[in-house]
């Protein structure tokens, strides 16, 4: 018994003093598994330079080399070749065959190279074995080396085109603008060898005009994207602009919602509100006619209060909202101090 006691007093002062008590292998805890490696940052997108390629041997200026035309007169993505003008080139023919986990991890410098050159035209870096998802740009993002200059104004007057809605197609569940829209398609249905044999979707260069659209309105005097209009869209090109200048979250016009895009049922045109696009009564001594113009001049003109009137009165959804009597919420669609 006293030796029992000894040794039960011996086995407490260990522990006392922070010696450890051997434990049988089963009753210890299992080691915890070593962190998984985050994975790499992909690297930034390589965008396809026309400018590059000439400089390469490359005669960018036969569009229909890449840009095929299909058989209804529709441009094609040089990916609904299944990346052949990549290929014939014998240029990237190694970037195809370097993306998968075994090349990543036999070169990685090789994989990153392969990867930022998938990322110029698609979200997330293909795999052999999945289809990737084609990056859709906004139509200011895709003009890096070429701008697009048209008459808008003239367009607004052909009697085939179906109202503002023909070219500018909105998605009918979101509201939203269908992404590329105007683009090809749109164009086609006019540019097509019956109507217009002198230009067919085949003349790229008659709206394609090289120098970067930032570069050509700069030229022009156009820092910025309507710089004396202080009602922006949403998610757009001069919203971003205002809230960079002005370093905070600004207030902007949503068009993505059921009651901007219809009237009693029927799609509600560009027209409607933008009225001073398709009216050359309106212009004072403003121009509406090229993209240019409608990048420097206001498109939203509220003279007389006409503005106010479509939007409180003839819509009568925000009648609060513009009357000053009932108390106005200016900054509900305003983003700063009007200036023009």
């Amino acid at each position: 018994m006293k030796k029992i006691a000894t040794s039960l007093w011996i086995w407490i002062a260990a522990l006392s003093v922070g010696v450890a008590v051997a434990q049988p292998e089963s009753a210890r805890p299992p080691a915890p598994a070593p962190a998984a490696p985050a994975p790499a940052p992909l690297p930034a997108p390589k965008h396809f330079s026309h400018t590059d390629h000439r400089t390469r041997g490359v005669d960018v200026e036969k569009c229909a080399s890449c840009h095929a035309i299909d058989a209804k007169g529709q441009v094609l993505a040089p990916a609904a070749q299944g990346h052949a003008p990549c290929l014939d080139a014998k240029c990237h023919a190694t970037d195809f065959l370097a993306v998968g986990d075994q090349a990543r991890k036999r070169s990685p410098a090789q994989f990153a190279k392969a990867s930022a050159f998938c990322l110029g035209c698609h979200e997330t870096v293909p795999w052999p074995w999945k289809k990737p998802t084609t990056r859709v740009l906004r139509s200011y993002e895709n003009s890096r080396e070429h701008h697009v200059e048209m008459n808008h104004y003239e367009h607004t007057q052909r009697t085939k085109v179906t109202g503002c809605r023909g070219c500018h197609v909105v998605d009918d569940r979101s509201f939203g603008l269908v992404a590329g829209t105007p683009g090809h398609a749109q164009c086609g249905t006019c540019h097509n060898a019956k109507d217009y044999p002198d230009l067919t979707m085949k003349a790229c260069g008659s709206c394609h005009q090289r120098e970067s659209r930032a570069s050509y309105l700069q030229g022009l005097g156009i820092a910025e994207n309507r710089p004396k209009t202080d009602v922006r869209a949403c998610q757009t090109e001069g919203h971003e602009q205002v809230q960079k200048r002005q370093g905070r979250p600004v207030p902007c016009f949503q068009h993505e919602r059921v009651e901007h895009r219809t009237l009693n049922g029927s799609p509600v045109q560009c027209v409607s509100c933008h009225f001073i696009v398709g009216d050359k009564s309106k212009w004072a001594k403003r121009r509406y006619q090229t993209l240019a113009d409608l990048q420097l001049n206001p498109i939203i003109w509220n003279a007389k209060d006409q503005q106010h009137e479509s939007c409180g009165r003839v819509a009568a959804c925000h009648k609060r909202d513009v009357d000053p009597v009932s108390g106005a919420r200016c900054n509900l669609c305003h983003a700063e101090k009007d200036v023009f």
